[in-house]
């Protein structure tokens, strides 16, 4: 069990099985503590473009980061270059975009070329739909499209026609040209720093396939409501800064 890190009134309040949980995972020699960025790290806002992170929980991440024998990671199916300025993290967090999609060959920048064109003509058809372009394809977000089904439709038929995959969000279809996903991309992380256990936040349905890899001495924490593989749960970015500033305060009191 932990050493009893005192919580002060006023602090996140999360579920006394994950914060066990933490305070084993604190005791291990190498942890991997990643996280997804929109509606974990950032709220939910209707502008992608807008999604300022939750201080705290970054911060705490940064903290995490400068402990011995501690890697951590932000990994989103947002561009590196669109997270690395939103997130405001240090160099000490490591970035990983697309999903961890990568380049599979010569022809990728093409084909994720023509699946932007595609995507940014489809938005013209719809009102209020918003592209967010990738290196590697792009995102259609249709939040405020009169009919959001038959925009996902038309959104998922462009995946179809330049043989792309399509990775399915909250009221965003992203087509993506590349190999890979989130669950790869963090197990080949830990096989990189050899990690005891992977702590892993994740909100939407492409955070289940780093979810259904974990292990039962890792740690998948599910942020919001809905199905998932994970074994924890917190409500939103403020408990996300509260498990992550549980871990930290335990990390600090553990001889390492």
């Amino acid at each position: 069990m932990g050493s009893g890190v005192p919580r002060h009134a006023g602090d996140p309040v999360i579920d006394g099985a994950l914060d066990t949980a933490l305070r084993d995972a604190a005791r291990r020699a190498t942890l991997l503590v990643a996280s997804d960025y929109d509606g974990v790290l950032s709220p939910i806002v209707d502008d992608p473009s807008a999604a300022v992170s939750h201080a705290p929980a970054v911060a705490a991440l940064a903290g995490l980061s400068e402990c011995a024998g501690v890697h951590a990671v932000i990994i989103s199916g947002r561009s590196r270059q669109v997270l690395e300025e939103l997130a405001g993290a240090p160099a000490s967090v490591t970035l990983v975009g697309n999903h961890g999609a990568r380049a599979a060959d010569q022809d990728t920048a093409a084909r994720a070329a023509s699946v932007a064109e595609a995507v940014t003509d489809l938005a013209r058809s719809f009102d209020g739909a918003v592209v967010e372009l990738k290196p590697l394809g792009a995102a259609f977000h249709y939040r405020h499209v009169e009919d959001p089904g038959e925009a996902a439709d038309a959104a998922r038929e462009i995946g179809g026609r330049f043989g792309a995959r399509t990775i399915e969000g909250k009221m965003v279809v992203e087509i993506v040209v590349g190999h890979g996903d989130k669950g790869s991309a963090v197990a080949a992380m830990r096989e990189r720093w050899s990690a005891d256990v992977v702590v892993f936040f994740g909100d939407d349905v492409t955070d289940e396939s780093v979810f259904v890899t974990l292990g039962p001495d890792d740690i998948g924490v599910k942020v919001g409501p809905g199905p998932t593989a994970a074994g924890y749960r917190v409500d939103d970015p403020v408990e996300v800064a509260g498990a992550l500033e549980a871990l930290l305060a335990e990390l600090r009191s553990v001889s390492r």
